[in-house]
């Protein structure tokens, strides 16, 4: 007997969004912080590099997660749907 695979891709496609979207709002925070920091960094150079060292993080972990959204659709969107007999 073939297994259902729609709803697996189903319980795939809502873990899938809810990760993203906590990635999206931890990085969205992490780039609120960095903002904050290099706001309030007082025109010290070194204070400065700390912020945006945060920033990059924050842009790099960013990409990383649009990127692993843009993976795993790819590879559930290339899943065929089981046919019933």
């Amino acid at each position: 007997m073939p297994a259902d695979t729609s709803q697996l891709k189903t319980l795939f496609d809502t873990l899938l969004n809810a990760a993203t979207s906590i990635g999206l709002a931890a990085a969205a925070l992490f780039l609120a912080w960095a903002g904050f920091l290099y706001m309030t960094a007082g025109g010290s150079p070194r204070r400065m590099e700390t912020a945006k060292d945060a920033a990059f993080a924050a842009v790099g972990g960013l990409a990383i997660v649009l990127l692993a959204k843009t993976i795993a659709t790819l590879i559930n969107n290339a899943i065929p749907p089981s046919v019933s007999p």
